[in-house]
């Protein structure tokens, strides 16, 4: 339980980047030694249990991404929700094709609502503002994220944004050597551990570019290896990395990254934008 709850892993994940002041620490420390203890405590209780000041935990809070304590709490209700309905939905043999639609239906929805909290919008900005600046970005991943990647590739080619997908990993691997400071890696993996995306990972860190990953649970083993981290789920499952969920979870972080750069191009890469549109059509039959 300790982490799957939102708050936690977002507390592990700035534990050890100088994010916290003393005060953070003794707040962080507290959360991490007592997970549950939000659902029952106020600000004031909790000033008298760590020693700190009611604002400070507001401050904390909103370091976390929430509004305050009352909208932490409603994460771990929401986490906790989360977490018991996605195991109600594991499939079971014997389920018949009704149940199964049913299933995966509801699941799907589910894993998608629940991108509105694991989604942290000031590391999607971040992001963008990445690609947007960038001189070359280069998109890499594996596996069933490859689609997404290419995906990606399409979408931030029709903005006008120079980029690459690249699929084959000792491709990528020369890619990664011929990239510059103004250059931008993503990577789109769901697991955030496949051997080979992990092993450019750390080349790319040892090159000092600067790297994006859409990944699905937090603290994979690519973390390490990451500016910005776009996290796409709260909670593991048996099944998730392999179905239509987890590549539809991965698609919408990458529209979310596109509606934002689409509002921010200025009127030279739109007209280039437009032009590209224009050489599409091209190759499309006139419907006149």
């Amino acid at each position: 339980m300790k982490e799957s709850l939102f708050y936690i892993q977002r507390i592990n994940a700035l534990y050890n980047t100088g994010a916290f002041s003393k005060s953070d620490r003794l707040l962080a420390d507290y959360f991490l030694a007592n997970p549950c203890c939000v659902n029952k405590e106020t600000a004031s209780s909790l000033s008298l249990l760590t020693g700190v000041s009611p604002a400070t935990i507001v401050r904390f809070c909103r370091k976390l991404g929430f509004d305050g304590l009352a909208d932490m709490k409603k994460s771990i209700a929401y986490s906790n929700y989360i977490e018991s309905t996605a195991s109600d939905m594991d499939l079971a043999k014997g389920d018949d094709a009704e149940t199964v639609k049913n299933k995966v239906i509801q699941y799907t929805k589910m894993i998608v609502d629940q991108l509105q909290v694991s989604l942290d919008a000031s590391l999607l900005q971040k992001a963008a503002d990445m690609i947007g600046s960038a001189a070359h970005v280069v998109i890499v991943g594996e596996g069933g994220s490859g689609t997404i990647c290419r995906a990606a590739y399409d979408i931030f080619l029709k903005l006008a944004i120079p980029c690459r997908f690249v699929e084959d990993i000792m491709f990528q691997m020369m890619e990664i050597s011929m990239m510059g400071e103004n250059d931008v890696l993503l990577f789109i993996i769901n697991s955030g551990r496949t051997y080979n995306v992990l092993q450019n990972a750390e080349y790319a860190r040892d090159r000092g570019l600067a790297t994006i990953g859409i990944v699905g649970s937090p603290n994979s083993p690519l973390s390490r290896f990451l500016d910005v981290e776009l996290q796409t789920s709260m909670f593991s499952s048996s099944y998730f990395s392999d179905i239509s969920a987890a590549r539809l979870c991965e698609l919408t972080t990458v529209s979310i990254l596109h509606s934002i750069l689409a509002l921010t191009r200025n009127e030279e890469q739109m007209e280039k934008g437009d032009e590209i549109a224009m050489s599409i059509e091209r190759k499309r039959i006139s419907l006149k």
